[in-house]
């Protein structure tokens, strides 16, 4: 009956923890009511009680699947209800081989390993299901118990421990920490190891400070061990856990009583009656009568004193009374026991000197100064009152200094210097010195320097003071004249300590005439300061920085140089160099090198940051200037990698871009500016232009209307045009021209192919055909070099074919230049005319001026030719042909970017011709032409 108790006890505990600590189920692959339905079929009928219909059912499973690990755990539960423990073991390791996460047979494992004593088997799995669920407290619980069966209470008590300050709240784990510790330490009392009963007590005081039988038992075993020390501090802690605990205090006062330490017992128990503790004043008194028998008993102050009081002229009661009231610091009652033996005694010198001493430990200062110079006088030989005296005004001078008295104490040094040693003396003076310089008395000051140099001549220490005073008179030239003095002669170890002080000396009066403005003043003290001490980096950095705000950058760059000889490692000199370098000529590229090499090697340096990306913007702009479009992009790439954020250096990026004809990169880049207020309007015309630049297909449409001066009819010449631009490559343009007449009707197809072979070399080519009207054919190339900074040049050949037979050949020759927003540009056009047979040379020279307002696109624009034939435009559109005469033409124009798609421009020309040149009379001619064009970017 025992042994089937026991088991449902086990089996109990072991399926509560199973049942009740649901989140564990949920880490694993699934048990076995929720995987299977055969075990769950097993299962219920196990909980029905019907054990051996549910095991045969487990069995057939098995036969079909030996590996089904759901059905051994539920054999080996079958075992574990049957206390068949070897098999029910065998069958839930077979479960675990084949399902290693199952909760459930390592629970079961863990019930079969406790009843068969296999304790260290029975945590093994404990351990192994508190990897799954380390907070699961049954388990820890579980696990401590096995421990204390095992008899390890060491490693038990450390769990309980663990598992305590995991769950700080919770009581019964409180309660099983406390049982545990009474438990120990009544095995232990009984076992009569008091210093363990001790070790015991003290832990379980920590762990439960409010167990008052503890505290009684602790003390009481501290008596036992003859340690009253520890006895009274535990008697100390128990009555701050239980304030007026009478048994408590009168443990304390029975234990103080035993140390005969009285004046504790009597402040304890006067603290306690104040406290409100009753009944504690017959102990209070008699406490009191036994520290006043024990003090009696033992202070011969008492016997002495009645000696002194019956013979006051006895020395040696004298001696005793008198050097206790001392110690006592009872200085009157020493002072009336002296007079007392005085009068007894007679006048002596040893209670004069005693007498001294008293006023000295009362600080009587002006008594003892009274006195001591009486008794000079009195005593005359007495070099030990002299000594003294001095002394007494050294005190006092130094007393005076401190409290901020130096005209007190000017007196003080004085009497020194008169009554005092040689040592005493330099003591005074420098203390004189002292007084007078706090009271900012320099001139006497100086004085009382010169009195110093007699004895000290030539001493560096008192040069410098006396050069620190003239500073302070404001008579800096003679101060640095005498630190030049000491520096001069110092050696090389000492002027490197004393160069020190003259930097110190020479730099407020730098920054004093910086911020007065008075420059030139300062550099020439900086000067100075370097021809003193050349390595000086204040005193360079001061004339580097002092040049640059005189305009002298010969002598920053020559400084700069300097400090960079002298402090190769030293980055601030490296700026200063290239800020130098900016400003002496065109060294800004130098500049901007010198600079990049620091920054690689310091990339983090803000001040040297900020100057590289100034000279990059000075830098680059100068490329741009020059048209080196392609370095100032490098250089600008350069610094942003450091400066990513720069918008200056993005805009001007943009800007090289643009020199580059990469309008869309140039849009994107000069985004980044932020013009001011008066900028916004061409800013914002200028983005609109590069937005324009930047699409990839152009539409043009275009009208010309002419008409002679003596005629009113009008030839009209429409145009439409498509250009198709590859990025950083050639473009592509088809035209078409129509022009309609009383003769009827003319078209011109024309292609032209335009490609820019680098960021200098560009060609295009031009082919068209016509039906009338124009050129019946026409070829044309020509190639655009930029062959020096705004300067461009261009060379073509062309071909024309009209429908009169003639044959044209063409070579132009044309320079373009540009200045800040003007563009300038000439071109010669030399045309050969075959017509009949006969060949002319024949020739135009134009020249056209631009000016260019905020972006190519908005301009105005004059231009003109003259010549022996019309200009190339004209023969284009065959308005007329008047070869070998007189031919002159003048006009002007404007262009406008409306929108960021859209431009317009018009251009106004008037042409004046010779029509015959062999009749007697010349006869010219006038035509006028309006040219409209509206163009569009998508």
């Amino acid at each position: 009956m025992f042994n089937r108790f026991k088991y449902l006890r086990v089996l109990i505990v072991v399926f509560g923890s199973l049942y009740s600590c649901q989140p564990i189920y949920a880490q694993r692959a699934g048990t076995t009511s929720e995987r299977n339905e055969d075990a769950y079929q097993i299962n219920e009928l196990y909980k029905q009680g019907k054990w051996e219909e549910g095991k045969k059912l487990a069995t057939e499973f098995l036969n079909k699947n030996p590996k089904d690990a759901d059905m051994r755990m539920l054999v080996g539960k079958y075992h574990l209800n049957k206390q068949q423990y070897e098999q029910a073991r065998y069958e839930l390791v077979k479960s675990l081989m084949y399902a290693p996460a199952n909760v459930d047979a390592k629970h079961m494992l863990v019930a079969v390993e406790t009843e068969t004593h296999r304790y260290s088997s029975a945590i093994c799995y404990i351990n192994e299901l508190l990897e799954v669920n380390p907070y699961w407290k049954g388990l820890w619980r579980k696990k401590i118990e096995l421990y204390r069966i095992m008899g390890n209470h060491v490693e038990a008590d450390r769990l309980l421990k663990r598992i305590s300050q995991i769950y700080p709240e919770d009581r019964e784990l409180k309660n099983d920490q406390a049982y545990m510790l009474d438990k120990r330490l009544v095995e232990v009392k009984k076992s009569g190891r008091i210093d363990e009963t001790i070790e015991m007590s003290r832990k379980m005081i920590d762990e439960q400070p409010r167990q008052a039988d503890t505290y009684f038992s602790l003390v009481n075993h501290y008596i036992k061990a003859g340690d009253y020390n520890n006895a009274l501090i535990y008697a100390e802690r128990a009555l701050n856990q239980f304030p007026r605990n009478s048994d408590f205090v009168q443990k304390k006062i029975a234990i103080l009583h035993h140390q005969q330490r009285y004046p504790e017992i009597l402040a304890f128990l006067n603290m306690e009656m104040k406290n409100g503790t009753e009944n504690l004043l017959s102990q209070y008194n008699y406490f009191l009568m036994e520290a006043a028998r024990n003090a009696k008993n033992n202070d011969p102050l008492t016997l002495y004193g009645k000696i002194f009081e019956g013979s006051p002229g006895n020395k040696e009661a004298f001696d005793y009374v008198f050097n206790e009231q001392l110690a006592k610091e009872q200085y009157g009652e020493a002072i009336d026991a002296l007079n007392k033996h005085r009068r007894s005694s007679g006048d002596r010198k040893d209670l004069d000197m005693k007498e001294l001493e008293v006023y000295k430990k009362m600080d009587a200062h002006a008594k003892v100064a009274t006195l001591t110079r009486a008794y000079i006088v009195k005593y005359p030989g007495d070099a030990d009152l002299k000594e003294s005296y001095v002394a007494i005004m050294l005190q006092q001078a130094k007393a005076n200094m401190l409290d901020g008295k130096p005209r007190l104490a000017v007196s003080n040094w004085k009497e020194v210097i008169q009554h005092g040693d040689e040592a005493a003396v330099i003591v005074a003076q420098q203390g004189l010195f002292s007084a007078y310089f706090m009271e900012n008395r320099y001139q006497d000051a100086i004085v009382v320097l010169d009195d110093m140099f007699l004895n000290n001549p030539g001493d560096a220490d008192l040069i410098m003071k006396k050069a620190d005073l003239y500073n302070k008179l404001g008579r800096l030239d003679y101060a640095l004249d005498l630190y030049e003095q000491i520096l001069q002669a110092a050696h090389a170890q000492d002027r490197e300590r004393l160069i020190i002080g003259y930097g110190e000396m020479i730099f407020p009066w730098i920054k004093k005439l910086k911020e007065s403005y008075r420059l030139t003043e300062a550099r020439n003290l900086s000067q100075r300061w370097v021809s003193m001490d050349e390595k000086n980096t204040e005193a360079l950095l001061n004339l580097i920085n002092l040049s640059y705000q005189l305009k002298d950058y010969e002598a920053m760059l020559r400084y700069a140089q300097r400090g960079v000889e002298l402090h190769g490692e030293e980055v601030t000199f490296k700026i200063k160099l290239a800020e130098a370098m900016n400003h002496s000529g065109n060294n800004s590229g130098d500049s901007w090198t010198l600079l990049h090499r620091q920054v690689k090697q310091n990339p983090f340096h803000e001040p040297l940051l900020n100057t590289f990306v100034s000279t990059t913007e000075d830098y680059a702009g100068r490329l741009l200037k020059a048209k080196d479009h392609n370095r100032a992009l490098l250089t600008i790439d350069t610094a942003l990698y450091y400066r990513g954020n720069n918008r200056s250096l993005k805009y001007m990026k943009g800007l090289a871009y643009e020199g580059l004809k990469q309008y869309d990169s140039a849009y994107n880049y000069q985004k980044f500016y932020e013009p001011a207020l008066v900028e916004v309007k061409d800013f914002k015309n200028h983005l609109n232009y590069l937005g324009q630049k930047s699409l990839r297909n152009y539409v043009g449409i275009s009208h010309l209307r002419a008409r002679f001066g003596d005629d009113y009819v009008i030839s009209s010449i429409s145009t439409v045009e498509y250009t198709r631009l590859v990025h950083t490559g050639p473009s592509y343009t088809g035209r078409v021209n129509y022009a309609g007449r009383d003769e009827g009707k003319g078209i011109q197809g024309q292609f032209e192919w335009y490609n820019p072979w680098t960021s200098k070399l560009a060609t295009r080519i031009d082919i068209a055909l016509s039906n009338k009207f124009f050129a019946k054919m026409m070829l044309n190339a020509a190639a655009l070099y930029e062959w020096k900074p705004s300067w461009e040049a261009e060379a073509g050949i062309g071909y024309r074919r009209f429908f009169s037979g003639q044959n044209l050949l063409n070579l132009n020759l044309g320079m373009t230049k540009e200045i800040d927003d003007f563009r300038l540009g000439v071109k010669l056009s030399n045309f050969l005319l075959d017509s009949e047979g006969e060949r002319f040379y024949l020739y135009s020279l134009g020249a056209k001026a631009q000016y260019v307002m905020g972006n190519p696109r908005n301009y105005i624009m004059a231009l003109g030719s003259i010549g022996n034939s019309p200009d190339i435009d004209l023969l284009n559109n065959q308005l007329y042909n008047s070869f070998n005469v007189f031919n002159a033409m003048v006009g002007a124009g404007l262009g406008r970017s409306i929108t960021k798609n859209v431009g317009a421009s018009v251009i106004g020309t008037w042409y004046n011709f010779q029509t015959d040149k062999s009749s007697i009379a010349t006869t010219y001619r006038n035509l006028y032409n309006l040219y409209f064009q509206l163009h569009v970017s998508f």
